[in-house]
């Protein structure tokens, strides 16, 4: 009988331990280490960076920003990382967080970055939306200044932030932030 509630559970345990798999290796992970992408729709998506913008920015009519084309990669650095959604996009323009995107282009390594157009502003970048717990979520949001197509070059700055927020739908309020800081290579 005792053999027969220890062979149960040892089947019980090895079906528990195939169903979770291996854990996953996120050793090389350096945005949301341990946390699984929030499911949001673009609306709410956008929301969020609205209010990370909010958090990072004075916000005025002089702020002039414009989504870069790919999210932050959840590794180290600013390569790489996945295509921003166009339907994310859309959002972040009709919600008039951004005037549009740009994908900055450097003649040199450490020149600041320029897009095309006659103004100057800041190329803004984040990470997926990562759950936390409940309806606390956290990005990993970044800007970088950029010049315009043609003249003179503003002078270089790059920033990464990590937001903590809560809320819901549309409507998202930052609780925490923290500045990330890059590793010298």
């Amino acid at each position: 009988m005792r053999s027969a509630v220890a062979g149960r559970r040892l089947v019980i345990a090895a079906i528990f331990a195939a169903a979770c798999g291996p854990a996953a290796d996120d050793s090389n992970v350096a945005r949301g280490r341990g946390l699984q992408p929030a499911n949001l729709p673009p609306s709410a998506e956008a929301g969020i960076y609205d209010a990370a913008v909010r958090a990072a920015f004075d916000v005025g009519p002089d702020l002039v920003l414009r989504a870069h084309p790919r999210r932050l990669a959840r590794t180290e650095g600013y390569d790489g990382g996945d295509s921003l959604p166009s339907d994310l996009l859309r959002a972040l323009r009709s919600r008039g967080v951004v005037r549009g995107s740009c994908n900055p282009m450097r003649d040199a390594p450490r020149n600041t970055p320029r897009c095309s157009g006659p103004e100057a502003g800041y190329v803004i970048r984040a990470s997926d939306v990562f759950r936390v717990a409940g309806d606390t979520v956290q990005i990993y949001f970044s800007a970088e200044r950029f010049g315009a197509a043609t003249g003179p070059r503003p002078e270089a700055l790059r920033f990464e932030k990590a937001y903590q927020l809560v809320g819901s739908g549309d409507a998202w309020r930052v609780i925490r932030e923290g500045r990330v800081h890059e590793r010298a290579p």
